[in-house]
């Protein structure tokens, strides 16, 4: 080291000048696929961890969804399209071969109903046009 202060102040920042020179030449003759290999190392290690983070959610959630259907109690609710006494006569029809007068009857009811839909339906197109 220098005799003075400003000697050694001066000879460590001209060691630290050379230190940083000397590592960017390094640098520089680093090749160019080595920086992307590291690169490519770093984005798939990262979106493997976030990978697996975002599975670990996702199995949590299913649990947590599993369990609230395990605890609600399932009902099974019974829809009768029919009354009682006319499903009662419907299968007595189908047992005898009287169905078809009930397929018929079936049948012309939704016809009426369809006829009266599209009877409505131009109406309503008509008001529709003669309102403009």
């Amino acid at each position: 080291m220098g005799e003075s202060a400003a000697e050694t102040v001066r000879e460590i920042e001209d060691t630290r000048g050379r230190l940083e020179q000397e590592i960017r030449e390094l640098e520089d003759r680093l090749p160019q696929p080595a920086v992307w290999t590291k690169r490519l190392i770093g984005l798939a290690v990262g979106g493997g961890v976030g990978g697996a983070l975002f599975w670990f959610g996702v199995r949590r959630v299913r649990k947590r969804r599993k369990a609230k259907t395990v605890q609600a109690v399932p009902v099974q609710a019974v829809v009768q399209v029919l009354p009682d006494d006319w499903s009662k006569k419907l299968s007595e029809a189908i047992e005898d071969g009287r169905w078809k007068g009930w397929a018929a009857a079936a049948a012309g009811t939704w016809a009426v109903f369809r006829l009266a839909e599209l009877r409505q339906m131009r109406r309503m197109n008509r008001a529709l046009i003669g309102a403009r």
